[in-house]
């Protein structure tokens, strides 16, 4: 997986979005890059801690020198997991990180113990199920890796609306909620969605709550 620096280095406002307003969350994200989704947290006042972990060594001095993180881990999440807190963090964040991963299930899992209870777990994910690639599939007869996108090249795992869920309920949480990640307001869109449900998705935005 090499490192992007314009994909790692703006804000995701829409996971910021999915925080509550209080100013006494803890927060940890998931592939921090540069630190800009964290350093929107801290400007919103939506948390009193910020944790990350990056992966890229660039991305973590950047996100090292933003000074929006409290702690920050460096290296592979999924080697890096038994050195977090265990019940501390009130959320954890990942935007487009669980698909990168050789077992996401087992991030999952292994995640529950540094949630608080009640803790909530917010991420995005790409959706296979889309009309782009079955069309590209049906039609090019091409399954091409890409730069970026559902069809990024350094993606290991594929999830469509059922495979998500299946993937939150399998490794401890509940209260699950899936939708499109930028919903469009356009009446052509909204009947769209109608006609043709998540083939008009390319990425889902994911609340989970621990048990």
């Amino acid at each position: 997986m090499s490192e992007h620096t314009d994909y790692y280095s703006h804000a995701r406002t829409e996971l910021v979005d999915q925080l509550p307003d209080d100013q006494n969350n803890i927060v940890l994200e998931l592939g921090c890059g540069s630190g800009a989704t964290s350093k929107l947290i801290k400007k919103q006042n939506k948390a009193m801690e910020l944790w990350g972990v990056e992966k890229f060594p660039n991305a973590a001095a950047r996100a090292r020198n933003s000074g929006a993180l409290d702690h920050l881990l460096e290296g592979d999440v999924e080697s890096l997991l038994d050195e977090l807190p265990a019940k501390h963090f009130t959320h954890i964040i990942a935007g487009d990180v669980l698909e990168h991963l050789v077992d996401p299930w087992d991030v999952c899992t292994r995640l529950i113990p540094s949630l608080k209870s009640g803790g909530v777990f917010i991420c995005s994910i790409p959706n296979i199920r889309n009309l782009s690639f079955i069309l590209e599939l049906l039609f090019k007869k091409s399954f091409s890796y890409k730069e970026s996108g559902v069809l990024d090249r350094t993606h290991l795992r594929f999830f469509a609306r059922k495979d998500v869920h299946a993937l939150f309920a399998s490794t401890g949480y509940s209260d699950i909620l899936i939708g499109p990640v930028r919903p469009k307001k356009k009446l052509s869109y909204r009947m769209g969605k109608i006609l043709f449900g998540d083939l008009l998705t390319k990425g889902f935005l994911v609340t989970a709550i621990k048990k």
